[in-house]
């Protein structure tokens, strides 16, 4: 085959069609899915909080869109952590969860544990979506990021398996609906 400049430029158009076809609804690997479903999963923050406005995925996430972010969805607050599992499953967990009342302002670096709800019931309008129901270590407490690699066998992997007692986990709206905080930071 003679390669010309159009055909190169058709091939370029057929590759960037496809690519841009992932784009449009989330994918999972079903065995990351059910590795994680239904249980708490130590992660990382990979984006943080704000102190002065909320964060919202909502613009630029195909996650936030597919699973019906509305206007309401900026007022509580939202992290973006992720999880390199290595122990049970070699696989990387990204997943955007809500915050619960009681856990401390988190920034980039630090370890929660998240408890993932089954993806197909995610609504962030509705705050049913993975929530951040701990903080465990600050970024920069060392010896406590190291006493959890060691008690999990990793970094990040599964705390506990199974549905926590989530009946006292409450959400406050602590931004208004342009993303201005009500409530000040402690």
């Amino acid at each position: 085959m003679h390669i010309t400049f159009k055909n190169l430029v058709l091939v370029s158009a057929t590759l960037s069609s496809i690519a841009l076809q992932g784009c449009t609804t989330p994918h999972r690997n079903e065995g990351v899915v059910n590795h994680i479903t239904n249980n708490v999963v130590r992660m990382e923050v990979n984006w943080g909080e704000y102190p002065d406005r909320a964060w919202s995925p909502a613009s630029y996430n195909v996650m936030a869109r597919y699973h019906h972010w509305d206007e309401n969805s900026i007022q509580y607050r939202w992290i973006w952590p992720q999880a390199t599992m290595r122990r049970d499953l070699y696989a990387q967990v990204n997943e955007i969860a809500v915050v619960a009342d009681g856990v401390p302002f988190l920034r980039h670096g630090d370890l929660v544990d998240v408890f993932v709800p089954p993806f197909e019931t995610y609504n962030y309008g509705q705050l049913k979506a993975p929530i951040v129901i701990r903080l465990v270590c600050k970024a920069d407490d060392s010896d406590c990021i190291e006493k959890s690699k060691k008690e999990l066998g990793g970094k990040n992997e599964i705390v506990s398996k199974g549905s926590p007692d989530l009946s006292r986990v409450a959400f406050t709206k602590t931004f208004d609906k342009t993303g201005k905080r009500l409530i000040p930071l402690q």
